[in-house]
């Protein structure tokens, strides 16, 4: 799909492009948190709408959740925009790149709306950072009829698609004890301090049985108030990860028990809530992976294919349940960290926005490919 770059806009005397860029600016320059992103979707309510297109708004019972369409009604590719920043650092992930990438994807491909045997639909998805909103859509119903699913990433200085991912846990651990004098009293106490303490000893002795890509990191945000008052509350904080569901799963019945052994040893009880819904393990589709590649190749853009993201996102979950993949872009010339001041500058930039829209071109064109190719739709499953 091309003209991207000269395709004209709405507002007649600008291009598409800069209009994306001109929407990418405006979410980056207003951060807003997990499903509170209201002004990001009415910028991007509006620019649709001056393009013509409808805008179901609230979607899926979620406040910051859209949903355009175009194509005949049934059976959709879905394109995903993201908008939500994180606390205090902003777009540091560069969400706004996203929003950015997936509109434009979308406006591109209803240029070939009339050609279209399946719908394509742009959903906007809230909170991804935390909260999960895409489980909320799935939840919904949003993707029972999504033949395929794309999206897109920034960052770093390479671009990349194929790559799954490590799905995540996050888990709020309470220990309850019984408060006493440590000198007066030890013996009436009940440390709730040393569960939390026999629960990382656990974590750390479990470390060495587990495969290479899985993770668990944890602090103690609370163990006491005074060295000679025996603690009666003690609260951790984890995270699991692991690159397949069916292990993160286990991992999560595991960590489970160790919390309630270390309870058990130690005389108190323990309260395991769940700090953050499961972000499943992002699992990219192979059919979708050649088309991507087509797509890098006709372009002669080098790419990175495949390989594991330390990351973890609920694009994942949405991966599980229909054939999914997405690119990723870079925002830089040098290797950079997500989630990093630098990262926020650098999702800013003319560099970004310029791959921001290469990836949307290519993303409307396999979007359109996938919508008009029953073939291709086949190979999917």
């Amino acid at each position: 799909m091309s003209g991207g770059r000269g395709a004209r806009s709405a507002n007649g005397g600008t291009s598409l492009r800069d209009d994306l860029i001109v929407l990418s600016r405006a979410i980056h320059a207003a951060p807003e948190l997990a499903y509170q992103e209201r002004q990001a979707v009415a910028n991007i309510a509006s620019l649709l709408r001056r393009h013509g297109h409808a805008v179901e708004l609230p979607h899926g019972g979620l406040e910051t959740a859209f949903r355009a369409r175009v194509g005949p009604k049934g059976p959709s590719v879905a394109l995903l925009a993201e908008y939500d920043a994180l606390p205090e650092i902003g777009h540091a992930c560069g969400h706004n790149l996203i929003a950015m990438s997936n509109v434009g994807a979308f406006l591109l491909a209803a240029q070939r709306a009339k050609d279209l045997e399946v719908g394509i639909e742009l959903i906007g998805t809230p909170a991804e950072e935390s909260g999960g909103g895409k489980i909320d859509l799935i939840d919904a119903g949003a993707f029972k009829q999504s033949v395929a699913v794309l999206s897109s990433h920034p960052g770093g200085n390479t671009w990349e698609f194929g790559r799954s991912s490590l799905g995540i846990v996050g888990r709020l651990v309470r220990f309850h004890g019984l408060a006493s004098h440590a000198a007066y009293s030890p013996h009436k106490g009940k440390n709730a301090l040393t569960a939390a303490i026999r629960l990382f000893l656990a974590v750390d002795g479990w470390r060495q049985h587990l495969p290479a890509d899985t993770r668990i990191h944890g602090i103690i945000t609370k163990g006491g108030a005074a060295s000679n008052i025996i603690p009666d509350l003690a609260e951790c904080d984890f995270g699991l990860r692991a690159a397949d569901l069916a292990v993160l799963e286990e991992m999560d019945a595991t960590f489970r028990r160790m919390a309630e052994g270390a309870a058990m040893q130690t005389g108190t009880t323990v309260e395991i809530d769940d700090k953050m819904r499961l972000y499943a393990p992002v699992k990219p589709n192979p059919r979708i992976d050649a088309l991507l590649r087509e797509e890098f190749g006709r372009r002669k853009i080098p790419v990175e294919q495949g390989g594991l993201t330390l990351a973890s996102t609920d694009f994942g979950n949405v991966s599980q349940v229909a054939p999914a993949d997405y690119i990723g872009f870079p925002v830089s010339t040098e290797s950079i960290s997500g989630h990093s001041h630098v990262m926020r500058e650098a999702s800013a930039t003319d560099l970004a926005h310029t791959n921001a829209m290469l990836t949307a071109e290519m993303l409307a064109s396999v979007a359109v490919r996938i919508a008009t190719d029953e073939s291709i739709r086949a190979s999917l499953a």
